[in-house]
């Protein structure tokens, strides 16, 4: 593929040149004038517009550490994490492409506009017709999982080298581990198409996130969790459960789009490399200046987070939006669910984050310590009102018919205040 440079794009605006220094193996990225013009921090505390470095047009180099992958955190939120790379690597192998010669760079290419956020890249890899298709959910997720578990290449015919397409278009971009699909529903009509670009009116933008079917009910539990958020006073996108075949899928709508507007986003990776504590996520929260509800939000969410076990709470878990105005809040909250792996040791169901120091065995007294040093007010009524909604938890599952001996498991597994 050998893409040498990209531009980088937001809302029709040219934002600077990526190019892939293989000599340094690191991206190497530089504003444009007339984008620092604009006055708009889309990069507020890695590549700020007003730094001396900007304006001195001295181009900022990629971070090496692995999260990254030699892109500046801003631009590496836009590649996918372990989903969307095993697709991509699976489309190079099947097209017979060695992954030693492809660049971060050439991955942002691939992807080009169909980026989570606002962010895209020019010059784009075309794959196929880009106008919108409909989805068959059922048949496009058994052609995932056949090209997922393929250790040879799948054989190229021109049925599944549509598939290919379809598969790459609506599923190579989000992040997170998990299968998922960029799509677009209608309510009314319950009609499902591709997701990437422009939708027609009375379509909502949503990401669609694939249930295995196996015995861990994966869509029921994160719908139970998305219902406990809400009665936790947790802003969320409207998420809902939709079956197709035999099997339960997970449907959220997304935070990045406004009908077809793109909305920036940044993680806590990108936003703030090396923030590893809630207490970093506070700072940060001061640090762009937003109003005393994000915090407020923000401590309901690392509360429930831990009366709830979820501990899949890394820094991608958390992110930020900026308006065309340049305006950041927090984003809604996302990838809520019980993250603790029963079969697994202890030591491997640790919080991503610390909270007051600690990863684990996390106390109501560490919660009151978080809110004390950062000024959350009515901490012991917002803790309670968390641990209410979590007490709905076999509520909830039950009206699921999720498993009663999977309830008990993991209601046992809640921390009590």
């Amino acid at each position: 593929m050998e893409t040498n440079v990209v531009m980088v794009k937001l809302w029709g605006m040219s934002v600077g040149y990526l190019s892939w220094d293989k000599k340094a193996d690191v991206a190497v990225f530089e504003y444009e004038s007339e984008f620092l013009d604009k006055g708009l921090e889309i990069a507020p505390l890695t590549m700020s517009i007003n730094s001396p470095r900007s304006k001195k047009h001295i181009p900022w180099t990629g971070d090496k550490d692995k999260l990254y992958l030699g892109l500046p955190p801003m631009i590496a939120d836009s590649l996918p994490d372990k989903w969307g790379h095993s697709l991509f690597r699976a489309w190079l192998r099947d097209n017979h492409i060695p992954t030693k010669k492809v660049s971060p760079v050439d991955h942002l290419s691939f992807i080009g506009s169909r980026t989570m956020g606002a962010l895209e890249y020019e010059p784009a890899q075309k794959l196929g017709d880009d106008s919108v298709f409909s989805v068959d959910i059922e048949h496009l997720y058994e052609f995932a999982k056949q090209v997922l578990n393929e250790r040879e290449t799948t054989v190229l015919n021109s049925e599944n080298s549509i598939l290919w397409q379809d598969l790459i278009k609506i599923s190579s971009s989000p992040g997170g581990k998990r299968p998922k699909a960029i799509v677009a529903v209608n309510k009314s009509t319950g009609e499902v198409i591709s997701g990437q670009g422009n939708i027609p009116e009375g379509f909502e933008h949503f990401i669609l996130k694939y249930d295995d079917n196996s015995s861990y009910p994966l869509a029921k539990l994160e719908y139970v969790y998305y219902q406990m958020a809400l009665a936790a006073g947790i802003n969320m996108m409207p998420s809902e459960l939709r079956s197709y075949g035999n099997v339960t899928h997970f449907l959220t709508r997304r935070f990045d789009r406004v009908g077809n507007d793109r909305i920036h986003t940044q993680t806590l990776a990108a936003m703030s490399p090396g923030s590893d504590s809630y207490e970093d996520l506070f700072a940060v929260i001061r640090r762009l200046n937003l109003p005393y509800e994000d915090s407020r939000q923000q401590y309901l969410r690392m509360v429930f987070n831990v009366l709830a076990r979820n501990v899949d709470d890394h820094s991608k878990n958390f992110s930020f939006c900026m308006t065309p105005e340049g305006v950041w809040r927090l984003s809604p909250a996302y990838d809520l669910t019980y993250g603790v792996d029963l079969s697994a040791p202890a030591y491997m169901n640790k919080h991503s984050i610390s909270i007051n120091g600690k990863t684990e065995d996390i106390t109501p007294e560490d919660l009151e310590t978080i809110a004390q040093r950062n000024d959350i007010q009515d901490y012991k009524s917002l803790i309670d009102m968390v641990s209410n909604a979590v007490g709905k938890f076999r509520e909830f599952a039950a009206e699921l018919k999720i498993d009663e001996q999977l309830i008990d498991s993991i209601e046992s597994d809640f921390v009590r205040v």
